[in-house]
């Protein structure tokens, strides 16, 4: 008899409300830390630099920041299953309280699929910000959400079954009314379970029992950057962004590093016999391919596994090229860096921050004034991502896209002009527009879903390769193409073209590129016989450094505010800056640093380390490279805050005579 009242007791515990609410939440911990941890599983290769042992750790650390979605988003149901009274056996409340346990974990479930597709393009976790410019842009468009589930249905798939199992769970989670009447103390009982399971809300809501509320860049306590996304599960991630200002940062005011540039002047790579005082102002294109990072380019890559870019690879070899870094990781990014010389270090674009009306200063403004004709080219549609209204800001006073182009046929179905097609447009209006001109061409075709015309004929080999290299291969050709027609035009040998990328692939195939400094790696190129000798050069240099040096190629020696440098001048320092992750990281072509914005914790040397598997952190302190770094963003900042984008009156002050000692400081 005492056996059978000792079962009875053990199948009464199991079945209680506690109990099984314990069951609920342990089914929503599984399926939500699974879900995150497929992002792992399809996106592998990011994280090549882990084995399966350090992989599987960060899984399990990452409960950590599953725990608070955990009981975040089940709150009614704790709430409800451990209330003191029996009106929690009411058949419709119960239903309602299950529909919204599957519903609010559904969500939960589905944003963290949502992440694995979306990183794949990205290298990054959704945030709120995020979420707001991919949902009120021409980035989503039916077209593309329809490619994105034929080409993954197989997430689809198993996404379902993730809701099956938790409807099988809430189905056999219900509450039972027992059968004889609750004995007294079951009353306190529930009393007690609801304030034990809310003070674990709270204790996991806050991440633990420590003074400070578990966020984003607790993942960094864990491991670096680059694997941090696999311990944070998406809901964590867009909770616990969101928009804030840039505050000014502590220290003395110094002007080691100034956005101020006295003299362009050039006095590298180009002869001095090409500058002369009469000669007719030159021409510039500025050439932007859409998601061709270094990895794609054989001239870069020489282990590419197929020759995509025959073209651009004999272009380079006839140009001054550089390690090109990217400041962008996304389209909107993009020209504020390239036009403006503006690197995204925020959280948000620089186009949808509170800081998007600043004034700026841009290469293209000071060419305008000078009686150049400026002209942005994209084949997208008129308005997309506002590359109209930006371009206009930085300078370019006319724009041509969709609508002026003209011809549909021509139209991918999706994001715009094909690139052949509209290239050969692009020539053909260069060449009535009056001269000289200033013009930019955002190239679109080598971006998802990945089309080419039909009429365009692959090569045979062309059958193993991804949609990707497919389009890339195409672009290579459209660019062919449009340098065939436009070498034949008045105006070509007195043009400077520079080619240049937005931002790296998405796809990698080699390893040295899928890392926090491979993945920002595209080519950055000078292509100007007449002025410009070919050459390879290796030191680095990234989109912000663009725009002082068209105009210092071009003999336009006015004063610009940019965050970048002058490639054709000596006195120049190498250095790349970028924000990903919650991380700063700043290169001066040797190492590469990688702070908080406060506290170092990285430290590599590119060169010799492309996979960035030896933080030198703990052997090795670079305190001049960590200062160069917070003198930038304490620039950065100020100027962005107090919108001081441009060369100030204060900065003709405090910076009087050092023109005149810039210029004595020079190379002959």
């Amino acid at each position: 008899m005492r056996r059978q009242t000792r079962k009875e007791k053990i199948q009464a515990w199991l079945s209680s409300p506690y109990m099984l609410l314990a069951y609920r939440l342990l089914a929503t911990l599984i399926a939500l830390s699974i879900s995150r941890w497929m992002l792992y599983l399809f996106n592998v290769q990011f994280f090549h630099q882990l084995d399966l042992g350090q992989a599987l750790a960060l899984y399990f650390n990452g409960m950590r920041f599953d725990l608070p979605i955990v009981f975040g988003i089940n709150i009614l149901t704790i709430v409800f299953y451990c209330l003191p009274s029996r009106i929690i056996y009411n058949e419709k409340l119960q239903g309602f309280v299950d529909i919204v346990y599957i519903i609010t974990n559904a969500v939960a479930i589905f944003l963290n699929f949502l992440d694995i597709v979306c990183f794949h393009f990205f290298g990054k976790h959704l945030t709120m910000d995020f979420i707001k410019v991919l949902f009120h842009s021409d980035e989503v468009s039916f077209g593309v959400v329809r490619q994105v589930f034929f080409d993954y249905w197989y997430l689809l798939v198993i996404f379902i079954l993730f809701v099956l199992i938790i409807i099988v769970v809430a189905q056999h989670t219900k509450l039972q009314k027992p059968q004889k009447e609750e004995k007294p103390h079951w009353q306190l009982r529930q009393t007690i379970s609801l304030v034990v399971m809310l003070l674990l809300t709270v204790i996991a809501g806050h991440g633990g029992i420590q003074a400070k509320p578990i966020s984003v860049e607790t993942a960094m306590e864990y491991t670096d950057p680059q694997n941090a996304p696999i311990l944070l599960n998406t809901p964590f991630c867009l909770v616990t962004t969101h928009e804030t200002e840039l505050k000014e940062r502590d220290g003395q005011y110094e002007r080691d590093f100034s956005p101020i540039h006295y003299d362009l002047r050039a006095n590298r790579f180009i002869g001095s016999d090409s500058l002369r005082v009469d000669s007719i102002p030159s021409n510039v294109v500025v050439i932007i391919l859409k998601n061709i990072g270094q990895e794609m380019v054989g001239y870069y890559s020489r282990d590419r596994r197929s020759e995509l870019t025959p073209f651009l690879d004999s272009l380079l070899g006839q140009s001054l090229t550089f390690n090109g870094m990217s400041n962008s990781r996304r389209s909107l990014e993009v020209l504020p860096a390239i036009l403006a010389s503006i690197p995204s270090m925020m959280e948000y674009d620089f186009v949808r921050s509170p800081y998007a009306d600043n004034d700026f200063d841009a290469y293209c403004q000071h060419l305008q004034k000078r009686g150049y004709n400026t002209i942005f080219m994209h084949g997208g549609k008129n308005g997309m991502l506002g590359f109209d209204e930006f371009s206009r800001r930085a300078g370019f006073s006319k724009y041509f896209g969709r609508t002026e182009y003209g011809d549909d046929s021509d139209y991918d179905g999706q994001w715009g002009i094909y690139d052949g097609p509209f290239l050969q447009y692009a020539a053909k209006t260069l060449n009535r527009v009056d001269k000289p001109f200033a013009t930019a061409i955002y190239t679109l075709s080598s971006r998802y879903p990945y089309t080419v015309p039909k009429e365009f004929v692959l090569p045979q080999e062309s059958y193993f390769w991804t949609g990707f290299e497919k389009t890339v291969y195409y672009v290579d050709h459209s660019l062919k193409d449009f340098f065939t027609t436009v070498s034949q035009m008045p105006w070509f040998e007195n043009t400077l073209f520079v080619i240049t990328a937005d931002y790296s692939n998405n796809e990698h195939f080699q390893p040295e590129y899928s890392n926090v400094w491979g993945m920002y790696s595209i080519p950055i190129a000078f292509y100007y016989p007449k002025k410009i000798k070919p050459l390879k050069n290796e030191e680095i240099a990234q989109q912000i450094d663009l725009g002082p040096s068209i105009l210092s190629a071009l003999e336009v020696n006015d004063t610009l505010f940019s965050f970048g440098r002058n490639l054709f001048d000596t006195l120049s320092e190498p250095s790349f800056v970028s924000y990903y992750n919650l991380t700063y990281q700043y290169c001066d072509g040797t190492y590469l640093v990688q702070s908080d914005g406060e506290h170092p914790f990285g430290i590599f040397k590119p060169v010799s380390d492309s996979l960035l598997s030896d933080n030198l952190v703990d052997r090795l302190q670079c305190p001049d490279v960590y200062d160069k770094l917070y003198k930038f963003l304490q620039e950065y900042n100020s100027r962005m805050i107090n919108n001081k984008l441009f060369m100030t009156q204060d900065d003709k002050t405090r910076d009087s005579g050092l023109e005149d000692t810039l210029s004595q400081s020079r190379v002959p």
